[in-house]
C-alpha cells in the first residue's frame, strides 16, 4: 500500500534502508533496560552479530538495492532491536515476520541458522520455535 505523502527526511532514510522492499523483519530482544531473558553481553553480541551478518550476506537494504540488476531494487531483510519482546525466558527472543516466527536461546549460532536456513532458505528452525503468529492471519476479537 503506497502512502501519498510529500518527500521528507524520514521517507528518504525509510527508502535506503529497504522499506517497502523487505521480505522479511527479524526483531531481536536485545540491550535491554531491565534485562530478564538474558544477559545484556550476550543479547548485545548476538545484536552485533545479526547487524553484521544481514550486510555480509547482501540483505541489508542499501547492500541490496546497488546489486539489483535492471534498475528493480532487490528484496532485503530490515532488523530491528526490542528492549523487551515479553518473553522474559530462554532468550534472548527473536521473532520473524511475517511468518511470525518466534525464537528463544538466540544466540550466534542459532541466529546463523535462523538467517541460513528461515530467511534464506524459508525452512523454520523447529528445535528453537516457540510460537508462530503469521502476518496475514484474521486477529481475534477482544
Amino acid at each position: 500500500m503506497e502512502i501519498p505523502q510529500e518527500p521528507t527526511r524520514a521517507a528518504d532514510v525509510a527508502a535506503n534502508i529497504g522499506i517497502g522492499r523487505a521480505c522479511r523483519h527479524v526483531f531481536l530482544c536485545a540491550d535491554q533496560t531491565k534485562p530478564k531473558c538474558a544477559p545484556r553481553e550476550e543479547t548485545t553480541r548476538v545484536w552485533a552479530y545479526l547487524k553484521r551478518r544481514i550486510v555480509e550476506l547482501g540483505l541489508d537494504g542499501e547492500v541490496a538495492a546497488s546489486r539489483a540488476e535492471d534498475g528493480e531494487a532487490a528484496s532485503c531483510v530490515l532488523r530491528t532491536k526490542a528492549d523487551c519482546l515479553r518473553v522474559c525466558a530462554d532468550g534472548p527472543i527473536c521473532v520473524v515476520y511475517p511468518e511470525g516466527v518466534w525464537y528463544r536461546s538466540v544466540d550466534e549460532a542459532v541466529m546463523e541458522r535462523i538467517l541460513t536456513e528461515h530467511v534464506l532458505e524459508g525452512r523454520v528452525v523447529d528445535e528453537y520455535a516457540i510460537a508462530r503468529a503469521p502476518w496475514g492471519d484474521p486477529p481475534h476479537s477482544p
